[in-house]
């Protein structure tokens, strides 16, 4: 099973992860990785999507080497840019149309898949504030847009948990992690999940 645990800044992913005591975790990318300033939109595109297939991979090997991948934030990210877009922080939809495009030429290749578990936790404005206020360890420089991208989150895996019921989850769950093997290639139900969210 591949199994995601995702959730705005100061959620408590990174903690939660932690908590089960895997031998490994695949963690989020490092701040650091970005694109060329100078790069275009669809260099850009290419660039998170290559790097969210690199994540997708050590999920896979995770899987067969522990039975069970735990993912500190959902390879296919897609939904950066639509959450974005959606929350007025972008002026258009330019980069979710694009990466779009992309994701979906990596699912038909499997070399991004839809992981079969997705918890998502969307804790209140005031919870996340006061996570964040407690841990000293991350600066969080980007803080209060991704408050604002908290919504549209859930709207975008409420979307997913309407066209594939049971594949989301709302709370971290307890041990052991339980579900089932799922369709993780699926454009059919890709392109349902997509037509089911809500105008970016």
């Amino acid at each position: 099973m591949i199994y995601v645990a995702e959730g705005p800044s100061a959620a408590g992913k990174s903690r939660y992860v932690s908590s089960l005591q895997l031998p490994k975790v695949v963690r989020e990318l490092a701040g650091h990785l970005r694109p060329d300033d100078a790069a275009s939109l669809e260099e850009t595109s290419r660039f998170w999507v290559r790097r969210n297939e690199e994540r997708w991979a050590e999920a896979v090997h995770d899987e067969s080497a522990q039975g069970i991948a735990v993912c500190d934030t959902d390879p296919l990210k897609l939904h950066y840019a639509w959450t974005l877009a959606r929350a007025g922080l972008d002026a258009t939809a330019d980069a979710f149309t694009c990466q779009l495009t992309l994701v979906r030429d990596s699912l038909q290749r499997k070399a991004l898949g839809i992981a079969d578990l997705v918890a998502c936790a969307v804790p209140s404005e005031l919870v996340l504030r006061t996570h964040r206020a407690g841990d000293v360890t991350r600066t969080r420089r980007n803080f209060e847009a991704h408050v604002r991208l908290a919504a549209p989150l859930k709207e975008w895996y409420e979307a997913l948990n309407d066209v594939d019921p049971g594949r989301v989850v709302w709370k971290w769950p307890e041990e052991p992690l339980s579900g089932k093997g799922r369709k993780r290639y699926d454009l059919d139900l890709f392109d349902a999940w997509m037509d089911r969210l809500p105008a970016a």
